[in-house]
């Protein structure tokens, strides 16, 4: 094991030498010993709440990451911040909020990182801005830093097939159109989300957890197994004692996220049909650092990039099955082979994009991704726009639509209240 010496660390600031006697007596208050003390400080962050079922299953992991910091010669410190869920907070002036969270979680982790001097962090979330925001934080501070995806739900079944939480929300369209009625919608509710994790789909969260591999701040496969399931676990263990690696190697945060890792980012988003919000969340992520690389700059990724892994919501799939069919390492793998992918980016696993895929072999038996001269479009699954609706850019998710074009008025509403109003009365012509 290796031996750190806390004199170059910023540690050093709250545990050592003669006048820092006060702050050490806070930590012997917290059952540590001298040794302990001794060691570097890795925060260890999660987004838990019980806000959502997102978030539930965070701490457990945490749990598991403060064993791999242990085990490496760390001495961890665990704290939560906050969390929005967009799945309760849409519909209504909550999701107002959701967004904002994003800048929120990152500040948060950012002044209690600088406020206790931690020498490295580790970062567990599970839905929506969480996962930008932790990463946001990730390469503001420029400690050493590993971030792990909580995981996914598992579908819940009925009537012999794979239900989401999006079928739900389309429920309550069918319902409010009398096409169900409301004894199936309540059956619907009760069986979507059997378990913890997040959406299943490829939203935000999903999509993100594929970028946070495809950019190299998590370890391999480390985004694919479902939250409820114990192999998390091993995951978040082994990010511990990642972390630990880094930090004897002083590898960084933006080491690794350079404009290269950002474009695989952008490219494994396309790839997969992802969420239109990762086009918000790269260039928030780059804009930490001084690079540039804005809505328009993923645009274009999205347009050069095939659309490969036939995923829920404009597919068949949900995130356990792109797991269980080999997971992002396999999609990188043929994207890499067909040129989209930079290999040589540095990996929160100390080696390249390159290395870390030298021996994934692509499973022609699964039916959830395909290789890259065989996709199910040649264009991304999500599609950037200009125009005069939207002079400075926009995204569209076009993954799984047959109708690309529009022709009409449109109507505008004030309020996401309003316009909901009006679609649920049928009063939106004009």
């Amino acid at each position: 094991m290796k031996k750190f010496n806390k004199k170059k660390l910023p540690s050093r600031h709250t545990s050592l030498g003669p006048d820092k006697a006060p702050q050490r007596s806070f930590y012997y208050a917290m059952n540590l010993t001298e040794k302990d003390v001794a060691k570097p400080f890795v925060g260890v962050v999660s987004t838990w709440n019980e806000a959502a079922p997102c978030n539930i299953a965070l701490m457990r992991q945490a749990q598991s990451v403060k064993k791999g910091v242990q085990s490496a010669g760390g001495t961890p410190r665990e704290f939560c911040t906050i969390t929005v869920t967009d799945g309760i907070a849409m519909g209504h002036e909550g999701m107002k909020s959701s967004l904002i969270s994003r800048d929120v979680i990152a500040d948060s982790t950012e002044l209690t990182v600088r406020g206790h001097c931690y020498d490295a962090l580790v970062g567990v979330a599970g839905c929506d801005k969480s996962l930008p925001g932790l990463m946001m934080a990730m390469v503001r501070l420029n400690v050493p830093s590993v971030f792990i995806y909580g995981g996914s739900i598992l579908p819940g079944r009925l009537n012999g097939k794979d239900i989401t939480v999006v079928d739900v929300f389309e429920g309550v369209g069918k319902y409010s159109s009398g096409k169900i009625s409301e004894h199936a919608l309540r059956k619907l509710e009760l069986k979507a989300c059997p378990t913890a994790g997040a959406c299943g789909g490829q939203f935000t969260a999903n999509t993100m957890a594929c970028v946070s591999e495809a950019m190299g701040l998590a370890l391999p496969y480390s985004a694919g197994t479902p939250a409820p399931f114990n192999r998390r676990d091993k995951y978040a263990l082994a990010s511990g004692k990642a972390v630990m690696n880094l930090l004897a190697k002083n590898i960084r945060p933006r080491d690794i996220v350079t404009k290269k890792a950002l474009e695989n980012a952008a490219t494994i988003v396309a790839a997969t049909g992802g969420s239109t919000n990762a086009a918000l969340h790269l260039p928030a992520i780059a804009n930490e650092i001084g690079i540039k690389f804005d809505l328009m700059d993923v645009a274009k990724i999205f347009k050069r990039t095939p659309y490969l892994a036939d995923l829920k919501p404009g597919g068949k799939y949900v995130a356990k099955d792109m797991w269980k069919a080999g997971g992002v390492p396999m999609l990188l793998k043929t994207l890499m082979d067909g040129g989209y992918i930079h290999g040589n980016c540095m990996t929160v696993t100390g080696k390249t994009m390159k290395e870390n895929l030298k021996n994934v072999k692509f499973n022609s038996k699964q039916k959830v991704m395909r290789k890259y001269d065989n996709p199910l479009s040649k264009d991304g699954g999500v599609v950037g726009m200009k125009g005069n609706l939207a002079p400075e850019g926009a995204i569209v998710k076009v993954a799984g639509l047959k109708k690309l074009q529009f022709t009409g008025r449109a109507r505008c509403f004030d309020t996401e209240e309003a316009a909901y109003k009006a679609v649920k009365n049928r009063k939106y012509r004009n």
